[in-house]
């Protein structure tokens, strides 16, 4: 399956956006490392439904507007970007970050989300579960904590890195620490979860070190029906690590 992309104004933003695919309108939200390529994951996502890999403002290819200063201006965004392509309801697949943003879009606009999958996302604290800091571990370290099986990061370390990538990689960075720096969660979902009216399904891997599966088990206590699937031997990136299985469980999903 063939991804095109192209840079689009949207609400006045350089928008980076990769579309393939046909039926069901899928919205995929990336998570703090961007979007690094078109994965085997997505190329299966698109012979099922019509998919939209977006660069988020401040991200990748995507330009960061000054406005941009909290998680909650995504809402507003994304609103202008379904109306950019007519979308009046979609389906929204987001991992870690974009399982926050993807959340904070479902409470705010709940008209225009068909289904919610969130793949290990962030947004939550729970206490006594410690989570590594980002900010203080090296590239190398990044990659190797949010995999259980060490191969998967060997080979994303081996892989070659343009002057591109690295600013990329540097921007992303910088973004993160804009939104993220004092503080990693929203402290107001324990009470604006119970708002989230599109059904959930809630995907983490057993050995998940960036965000433990403690985090996934309170998500489910807030979100109203939400179901929680346990990916054994599985680190923070499902749709890598286990792409079968978490590619099955989306689309059984989704239908």
């Amino acid at each position: 399956m063939v991804f095109s992309h192209q840079t689009l104004e949207i609400g006045g933003v350089k928008t980076h956006v990769y579309q393939a695919g046909s039926g069901k309108p899928l919205l995929w939200f990336h998570g703090a490392g961007g979007i690094t390529g078109i994965t085997p994951f997505f190329e299966g996502l698109a012979q099922r439904y019509q998919v939209f890999l977006v660069d988020h403002p401040g991200w990748g290819r995507s330009e960061r507007p000054e406005w941009l200063r909290d998680f909650t201006d995504y809402n507003y965004f994304y609103r202008d970007f379904l109306a950019y392509f007519g979308l009046a309801r979609v389906n929204l697949v987001g991992n870690s970050l974009g399982g926050r943003i993807a959340l904070e879009f479902a409470i705010s606009h709940p008209q225009h989300v068909e289904k919610l999958v969130l793949l290990a996302p962030a947004g939550l604290h729970v206490d006594g579960v410690k989570r590594p800091d980002i900010f203080i571990l090296t590239p190398e370290q990044r990659a190797r904590v949010v995999f259980h099986d060490q191969k998967f990061a060997d080979a994303l370390l081996a892989r070659p890195l343009s002057d591109a990538d690295h600013e990329i990689a540097a921007k992303n960075l910088a973004t993160q620490a804009r939104l993220s720096w004092e503080r990693n969660y929203n402290p107001r979902f324990p009470r604006l979860l119970k708002y989230v009216e599109a059904p959930t399904r809630i995907i983490w891997g057993e050995n998940d070190r960036m965000i433990p599966l403690a985090h996934g088990e309170e998500f489910v206590r807030h979100i109203p029906g939400a179901e929680l699937h346990v990916i054994k031997e599985c680190g923070h990136l499902p749709q890598i690590e286990k792409r079968e299985e978490c590619l099955w469980l989306v689309e059984e999903f989704i239908g």
